[in-house]
């Protein structure tokens, strides 16, 4: 079932164009941010898929992501945060023609919620900060893992972008010019999904 689209960015605010806006402009690094809830008295398996158009080579050669691996994501499950060493937060490529899906499965406890987050991973990458080429959009969708212990479950689903803006990272606090956004996806069924594997 689908979800909602998403755009996980690290860019300029502005274009780079000559006698252009580098004065005012800041850096962007926006996030994918869906929280999950499970409205149900047992646990529940599901699996998010990810489709992202990737730059083609047609395309200018530094652009990113070229694939998942630029990406990280982190699941925080009842206040545990889980991160890509463990399996429930692992990105997992599926297996088509295009290259263009990755999968991730996790277990959300009875009525617990869940908080994912995908984003540029400039923590491992941390050249990204200074490249700032970063920009994929794509859409999830949600299914009910055949791991999960019922044949249906309810859960209630809310997509975010959230958005940190910055001029500078260096030692000097008063230029770094920080700020954030943040804003709601539309979901279908007012955020109320019911899954089946019947």
């Amino acid at each position: 079932m689908l979800v909602s689209t998403f755009e996980v960015l690290l860019k300029p605010q502005f274009p780079r164009i000559p006698g252009g806006f580098d004065a005012i402009s800041r850096t962007a690094i926006q996030g994918y941010f869906l929280t999950i809830a499970n409205v149900n008295f047992f646990p529940v398996t599901v699996s998010l898929v990810f489709t992202i158009k990737f730059p083609t080579e047609l395309d200018d050669p530094s652009e990113r992501p070229t694939s998942f691996d630029e990406f990280i994501d982190a699941v925080d499950i009842s206040g545990q945060n889980i991160f890509p060493n463990n399996p429930q937060a692992t990105l997992v490529p599926e297996i088509v023609p295009q290259n263009n899906k990755a999968r991730l499965t996790f277990t959300i406890p009875e009525n617990a919620t869940s908080l994912l987050v995908l984003q540029p991973d400039f923590i491992n990458r941390p050249e990204m900060l200074k490249e700032a080429n970063f920009e994929a959009r794509g859409y999830v969708e949600i299914f009910l893992s055949s791991l999960s212990g019922s044949d249906t479950a309810t859960l209630l689903v809310n997509p975010e972008q959230r958005g940190t803006f910055f001029r500078t990272l260096d030692d000097n606090p008063s230029g770094v010019g920080l700020d954030q956004t943040t804003y709601n996806l539309p979901v279908s069924n007012g955020g109320v999904f019911k899954l089946s594997n019947v």
